[in-house]
């Protein structure tokens, strides 16, 4: 019944997430403090996003180091539990400012080192929360 409630209270990103892991068969799962985190592999821009219990990650994501893979995992953990904390207000006081972070970063930083980018980017409302949240620890 609790998952029931949980998924109808973080209904709008739960149909997102939803819809678009339906164009993929590959998942993975990830156990993180003992809790089932199920990732799935799909076109996403280069990037990760966590949309109601559904974690979609980027295939290049798969040619990364399983410890940096781990971290973007407890990130996007994180932005979960922002879900639950949200509900229905996630997209537009999570999703639609990681999402801006996201575009300015890209067209307005291609100069910067990776390093720079990945600094500037996860010190910002909600990623900064959202890596605290997941238990990252070192970045």
């Amino acid at each position: 019944m609790k998952e029931l409630l949980l998924w109808v209270w973080q209904l709008p990103q739960n149909l997102i997430g939803f819809i678009w892991t339906r164009f993929t068969k590959k998942e993975t799962t990830w156990f993180l403090k003992g809790k089932k985190v199920r990732v799935c592999y799909a076109p996403c821009f280069k990037s990760g996003v966590s949309l109601g219990k559904y974690i979609i990650l980027d295939p290049v994501y798969k040619r990364i180091s399983s410890g940096k893979q781990l971290t973007i995992v407890q990130h996007e953990h994180g932005h979960q539990k922002q879900s639950e904390y949200f509900g229905w207000f996630y997209l537009l006081l999570v999703a639609l400012p990681s999402v801006c972070n996201n575009i300015w970063d890209r067209l307005f930083h291609k100069k910067w080192t990776s390093e720079e980018r990945e600094k500037w980017y996860y010190s910002r409302y909600p990623e900064k929360w959202a890596d605290r949240l997941g238990g990252v620890t070192k970045r």
